[in-house]
């Protein structure tokens, strides 16, 4: 009997829909429901599933047959402690691959807006004003910092090698190095990797040991004049402090896409700030991310029906 494969992500268009039945070949069939699904009917849906693609909430998942859940984004954090380690047999994979030439492109954007002053001259133009917004930064020659050496990561080292810039890294096991990097500091040396950078990117995942982790004390640490910017996880950065280096001069800006609470409240400081960038976590959208998201699951598909080992596999039980 053919096992039922349960689409819950809107974003798939009918073209990448039918890839995917195609990709099944008769072993198994679709189902697609919306992601706002009321919970009643998204777990009376996932009761009849086996494998999943979507973001379901893990205490449904827990308490149905799923054996295969694919999230459409990197971040998993919240599938973590949530009683899916004891489900069996259980699979859980992410998204690394489908969003690091579009994250890498977003943070060039905010690099060259911060740099060239392209707010403050976007502004003047809606106003109706001609004036110069010196002084003008220049990237090339510059140090970037990359925080985080994933997937993603990579894509933004790669881009800062492209337009000549000097880059460090930072990760959790520095002694993986890395290919591309000049140099890789742990992230217990992240103020000393902080200290010598222009631009900082943050693209740390959640969790206990990210929580907090750029506060006052780190921030005190950066180059005066510094960038800093997060498309990783909001709950890493200290807010507070973030919004007091940028409000001494001490930071020369921020590009920030992530942020503690999202939607990120109206009372928020950072919205009166013209040497910030706000994005509305959006960092990893573009018009071809489920053209790769589609490759990633017809390629896993294929892999969980010969009996082998998946792509992006963050969590897997006996």
């Amino acid at each position: 009997m053919p096992i039922q494969v349960l689409i819950a992500a809107d974003a798939f268009t009918d073209a990448h829909i039918k890839r995917i039945q195609n990709a099944l070949d008769g072993w198994g069939t679709v189902v697609r429901i919306a992601e706002e699904l009321s919970e009643d009917a998204y777990r009376a849906a996932l009761q009849t599933a086996e494998i999943v693609i979507g973001w379901p909430e893990a205490a449904w998942v827990a308490a149905s047959p799923v054996q295969y859940l694919q999230l459409p984004s990197v971040g998993y954090d919240g599938y973590v402690g949530q009683g899916l380690e004891a489900k069996t047999p259980f699979i859980l994979c992410n998204a690394t691959g489908v969003m690091g030439k579009q994250i890498a492109e977003h943070v060039a954007g905010m690099v060259f807006a911060l740099t060239r002053r392209i707010g403050q001259h976007v502004r003047d133009q809606q106003a109706g004003v001609w004036r110069q917004a010196a002084p003008y930064g220049e990237i090339n020659g510059a140090t970037l910092c990359v925080v985080g050496l994933g997937d993603i990561g990579t894509e933004i080292v790669r881009w800062g090698l492209s337009v000549g810039m000097r880059v460090i890294g930072v990760r959790k096991d520095a002694s993986k190095g890395h290919s591309l990097v000049e140099r890789v500091y742990p992230i217990g040396e992240l103020k000393a990797a902080v200290a010598q950078a222009d631009h900082v990117v943050s693209i740390l995942p959640g969790g206990a040991d990210t929580a907090q982790l750029y506060d006052a004390d780190v921030f005190a640490h950066f180059k005066p004049g510094a960038y800093f910017y997060n498309v990783g996880r909001g709950r890493s950065v200290d807010e507070s402090a973030l919004i007091a280096a940028l409000q001494s001069g001490h930071l020369g800006g921020a590009g920030l896409d992530v942020f503690q609470q999202e939607p990120l409240p109206v009372s928020s400081p950072f919205w009166q700030m013209n040497n910030v960038i706000i994005t509305p976590h959006v960092a990893g959208r573009s018009v071809r991310e489920f053209d790769r998201m589609c490759d990633l699951f017809v390629s896993n598909l294929a892999a969980y029906q010969r009996g082998e080992r998946l792509r992006n596999v963050v969590l897997a039980t006996a």
